[in-house]
């Protein structure tokens, strides 16, 4: 006997092999399946998969970077401040430094080169949905000519030697001069009043012109850029007036004028905490606001505007990308969003964008992964011997029922 008594694959004579009609089709179908199944298994072996694994985050004494890309097609660039706090007590105002950079557009959206900048004038075309509907007041807008006679008036008032500014009734001593807004913004502080600067204060003419002026400008704005941040909870926004901080307060000193033209039409092109994970879209990136819009008349409503907050909640992520050793480590975010119009029925609302958001203390590690080779040949075999043990036993089944019937009918005919 030797080897042949461990023959697990016994062999029959080709006359004793019976080839059927059947056999055929499945035998076709069989191959059909198998070329199939093995394509698919081919894709999923050249497909990359990810795995989440979920645990508290430890990691607390790395700064955060925040990219942003947002436009606002109807603020000039020189009313624009983006202004960044935190929980614990870390102000940043007027945030313009290095990382972060605006770029001055035209209300069409398209970017002003400086040398050009004296050009934009109302004959430009214009986003339809920012132009003011057919009728509207339009406000007298501040030059530089008439700004310059002020400055000179008042720089020559200043220098006169028994020149005594007044404080308005808050100064303490009979003797005390204000002679800058300054000087009447501090005296209103200590006697615990509010001050707001307007035309009627002498001293702060001069400051309410210069706002103007900004607020004047035919223009957007887009700020590009990142800043750090540390891991607590805080906000980043912009808003109308002038940032300050006092006593750890952060405060805005604003003026009617400011608040009623400060469109806060934006455009989210991009927000991300991180660096941004290939394949993940961030919720935000491309959303569009633009407020006082009238869908049916296709029409600004004129003087509207809003408050438009933003609640972000980051999620610490790591991010292992396959057949790399370098993690990445970032940040996912979720958010919701509220609104409020500034309108008749809600006159008090101070607009502005608002980004408030605060840290999970779960942290989410990615990975990639891909089946190896091994595998591939595995899937191969088990795909192929399972097709054709199936196909073989459909065959057997097949081939029975037709004998048997076979028999059937000669029985029947050898009867009659």
């Amino acid at each position: 006997m030797g080897l042949k008594s461990f023959d697990f694959y016994p062999k029959t004579q080709d006359d004793f092999r019976v080839k059927t009609l059947g056999g055929g089709l499945i035998s076709i179908i069989s191959l059909l399946v198998i070329l199939i199944l093995v394509l698919g298994e081919f894709y999923l072996y050249l497909q990359v998969e990810r795995f989440d694994q979920l645990y508290v985050d430890t990691q607390q004494e790395r700064k955060i970077p925040i990219y942003i890309n947002i436009t606002f097609p109807a603020v000039s660039c020189d009313a624009l401040n983006l202004d960044v706090m935190d929980v614990s007590g870390e102000h940043h105002v007027h945030l313009d430094y290095h990382t972060v950079y605006k770029m001055r557009l035209t209300l069409d959206g398209k970017p002003i080169i400086e040398q050009q900048a004296e050009q934009v004038s109302d004959d430009k075309p214009t986003l339809d949905i920012l132009k003011p509907p057919p009728g509207a007041v339009k406000h007298d807008l501040v030059n530089n000519a008439e700004l310059d006679k002020i400055r000179a008036e008042r720089a020559k008032k200043v220098k006169d030697p028994k020149y005594c500014g007044s404080c308005y009734g808050s100064n303490r001593d009979a003797n005390q001069c204000c002679n800058t807004c300054d000087d009447v913004r501090e005296s209103y502080r200590r006697v615990g009043w509010a001050f707001s600067p307007n035309e009627d204060i002498e001293q702060c003419y001069e400051e309410i012109l210069e706002r103007k002026m900004k607020y004047s400008k035919q223009e957007g704005c887009n700020l590009h850029g990142y800043f750090l941040v540390n891991k607590v909870a805080g906000n980043f926004h912009f808003a109308p007036g002038k940032s300050f901080v006092r006593a750890q307060q952060h405060m805005h000193d604003y003026t009617n004028y400011e608040v009623d033209h400060f469109n806060t039409s934006h455009i989210i092109n991009y927000l991300g905490f991180g660096e941004k994970i290939p394949g993940l879209i961030n919720p935000l990136d491309g959303t569009s606001k633009i407020i006082g819009y009238n869908a049916e008349t296709g029409q600004r409503v004129e003087g509207e505007s809003a408050l438009f907050q933003y609640f972000v909640k980051v999620v610490p992520t790591i991010y292992e990308k396959y057949g790399s050793s370098n993690s990445i480590i970032t940040n996912q975010y979720s958010v919701t969003q509220h609104s409020r119009p500034k309108n008749r029925l809600h006159p008090n609302v101070v607009p502005g964008v608002f980004f408030i958001y605060d840290l999970s203390p779960i942290m989410v590690h990615i990975t990639e992964n891909k089946k190896s080779f091994v595998q591939f040949l595995t899937s191969l075999c088990a795909i192929i011997g399972g097709v054709f043990t199936v196909s073989a036993l459909l065959d057997r089944v097949i081939y029975g029922v037709e004998k048997k019937m076979n028999r059937n009918g000669q029985s029947a005919t050898l009867l009659n």
